[in-house]
């Protein structure tokens, strides 16, 4: 399938959400979804999910307590009703699917025919004189700039580390951000620098250290 297919297709499912009201019906889609989740790698489907299950417990809770309705439990100030455990579940189930859906996405197809599908659908709004060709042409060039300077980044701070004995949280951040920001900066500003097989991106990271004075701590 066309990843443009696929966008428009997880656009009209996010919508299709928030139209859903019967709470049997979104445990079907909960089902699907868990069952389309599996299929996915480990790897990617354990990404950030921390910060995920976080999100989809303060979801719950923060819909379950104080809504009126008929009261199935209360314990001091604190009471559940009918109507705010169905609405719990209901917005739950929602960002769950929505979440889930875009993990699929993104794991059935590469960021870059991603990026061209987004750049293709919203090439329209360049009539009215948005620069959508500019801004995805840029942030293609950025994500593929990303791993090899994350490749550097990594050696750089290991290497400094190590030669200089530095130990403690604090004095490791300091490290990290000396240089860290200004190559950061430097691959939003032309990505296609550190594409350039010419280059070496360690004489970069050595250039960008003399920019640390403006984006240290």
């Amino acid at each position: 399938m066309l990843p443009e297919i696929k966008i428009l297709f997880y656009i009209a499912f996010i919508l299709g959400l928030f139209f859903i009201k019967n709470l049997l019906f979104s445990f079907g889609i909960f089902i699907l979804m868990a069952m389309l989740l599996a299929r996915i790698p480990m790897s990617s489907l354990l990404r950030g999910w921390i910060p995920i299950t976080v999100f989809l417990c303060f979801t719950f809770f923060s819909n379950l307590f104080f809504q009126h309705g008929r009261i199935l439990f209360q314990a001091g100030p604190f009471f559940v009703t009918e109507e705010g455990l169905i609405a719990a579940l209901l917005r739950t189930i929602r960002i769950f699917c929505m979440i889930a859906g875009a993990k699929i996405l993104t794991a059935t197809t590469g960021i870059e025919p991603l990026i061209s599908a987004f750049a293709k659908l919203l090439k329209p709004f360049e009539r009215v004189g948005v620069p959508v060709e500019e801004f995805f042409s840029t942030m293609g060039l950025t994500m593929k700039s990303l791993p090899r300077l994350k490749e550097q980044v990594v050696r750089e701070y290991r290497t400094t580390v190590k030669d200089r004995k530095i130990t403690g949280f604090r004095n490791r951040a300091k490290v990290i951000s000396s240089f860290l920001m200004p190559l950061f900066v430097k691959s939003i500003r032309s990505p296609e620098t550190f594409l350039n097989e010419g280059v070496n991106n360690e004489d970069l990271i050595q250039q960008n250290k003399g920019e640390c004075r403006d984006y240290s701590p």
